[in-house]
């Protein structure tokens, strides 16, 4: 625990430090001035061509926008519609292929069936002409038997009046001729029986390929009727075939017709943005050199304010007090106290000792915070510390009645005695309320009465 015990000091050293301006209150100050600065030419740059142009061409942008999704509906409409009809020509195609497929086979045949009955015409006119050969041959032969017959006839009777008047010839010489005469009549008769048996043969052969005829014609008349169907079933199909690739070559040129529509919204769409992007890049140097002159004028402002806040921390202080040294000087003292053994429980002196006092005046920092609260001087915005600023921290927790106080070096860090380095040295803003147990109670000016130089 770091407690603070009286103690009198002949140190002589002072120094002077402008403090920082609270962060807080010069925001607020560089706020207002830049307002004051820059009221008339903000509203100058609110009412500026380039901002009415922009917000024109988003309009436009915002309008395009819309065309270009219509336009996307459009085409995949258009591309929806393309597709069905491409699948219907599709099915048209295949379905012409198979009827002309159909109309190929049959067409075979048909021709076939063509072939087939010349063929059996043919053979039914070779039979016919077989036919009437051996009848013609038959005719001759039934003559040759007659004539065989008759000359059987008339021999018979020669011989037999022959035979009266000759008497050299005897009877067997007679019945030799007669036979021989008879065989010839049988050998003649037999083979007319050949030839009605082969004439037989042939008309059956002949009734045969007639029938067969008759049946190739009926078979070339259905082939030719059912070459004639498929041709017309064929002919349907090429002329639906024909009617779907019109109608996918409409539907296509509708898809054309919409990606242009589409491809126009694009350019649009992209013209306008190349625009915008250009208007853009104006306002933005434009707000940029509004935002350099503001930044200008509010560091002027906030150096003017930090010109005026610099002695707070100093200036402000008990009436009949001592003048502390500057806030520059006070860090540069505390700088140079870095490491210092001599300030182990005596935090008020070693802080008084920054400030160029050599004596507080006070017993302790717990002491100290009391006169000071009681002044209406201690601050608890913990956000907007000034560097240079006393702050003091709440001793009794830890059991420390004596308290705790340091001086804030900026950046959330404090120069107080128990630093790491066993003396003097800088430590986190918060390292006594969390490692110490002494929570803080807030920070003030040196607002040191009694302290004596």
């Amino acid at each position: 625990m770091i407690r603070d015990l009286p103690r009198n000091s002949n140190t002589a050293v002072r120094s002077l430090r402008c403090s920082r301006q609270r962060i807080g209150e010069v925001l607020a100050t560089v706020g207002l001035a830049v307002a004051l600065l820059l009221g008339p030419a903000a509203a100058t740059v609110q009412a500026d061509e380039l901002d009415d142009q922009y917000a024109q061409v988003q309009n436009q942008i915002d309008a395009s926008q819309t065309d270009i999704g219509g336009g996307q509906s459009q085409l995949d409409a258009a591309n929806a519609v393309l597709q069905q009809s491409q699948t219907e020509l599709a099915n048209a195609q295949a379905a012409l292929a198979a009827a002309q497929s159909a109309e190929a086979a049959a067409q075979q045949q048909a021709t076939d069936a063509s072939i087939a009955l010349q063929t059996a015409v043919d053979n039914l006119t070779q039979a016919q002409a077989d036919v009437d050969t051996a009848q013609t041959a038959v005719d001759e032969q039934h003559k040759r038997v007659g004539l065989a017959a008759q000359q059987e006839a008339q021999q018979g009777r020669s011989l037999q009046g022959i035979g009266l008047f000759f008497t050299n010839m005897g009877t067997g010489d007679i019945n030799n001729r007669l036979q021989w005469t008879n065989n010839t009549v049988n050998t003649v008769q037999h083979e007319l029986n050949a030839l009605n048996a082969a004439l037989e043969e042939l008309q059956k052969r002949r009734d045969a390929m007639a029938a067969a005829e008759t049946a190739a014609k009926a078979a070339r008349d259905a082939a030719v009727a059912q070459f004639e169907q498929t041709q017309q079933l064929s002919l349907a199909a090429l002329n639906a075939a024909n009617e779907v690739a019109a109608k996918v070559s409409a539907n296509q040129s509708a898809l054309d017709a919409a990606q242009q529509v589409l491809n126009a919204a694009l350019t649009t769409n992209e013209e306008l943005r190349s625009r915008a992007s250009g208007l853009a890049a104006q306002i933005q140097a434009r707000n940029d050199a509004a935002a350099a002159a503001a930044a200008s004028a509010a560091q002027a402002a906030a150096a003017s304010w930090v010109t005026a806040q610099t002695s707070w921390v100093t200036a402000n202080i008990a009436s009949g007090q001592i003048p502390p040294f500057s806030v520059d000087q006070a860090i540069a003292q505390a700088r140079s106290m870095i490491g210092n053994m001599n300030y182990g429980n005596m935090c008020l002196a070693l802080v008084a000792a920054f400030y160029g006092y050599s004596s507080s005046g006070v017993n302790s920092a717990a002491a100290a915070a009391g006169m000071i609260e009681a002044a209406g001087q201690m601050r608890y915005d913990m956000s907007n510390i000034p560097v240079g600023a006393l702050v003091f921290y709440d001793g009794t927790p830890a059991g420390n009645p004596y308290g705790h106080v340091a001086m804030y070096a900026g950046d959330g860090m404090i120069y107080s005695n128990g630093a790491a380095n066993g003396g003097v040295g800088m430590i986190s803003l918060y390292t006594p309320s969390s490692s110490w147990g002494e929570p803080i109670i807030g920070w003030s000016s040196v607002w040191l009465p009694y302290a004596t130089a």
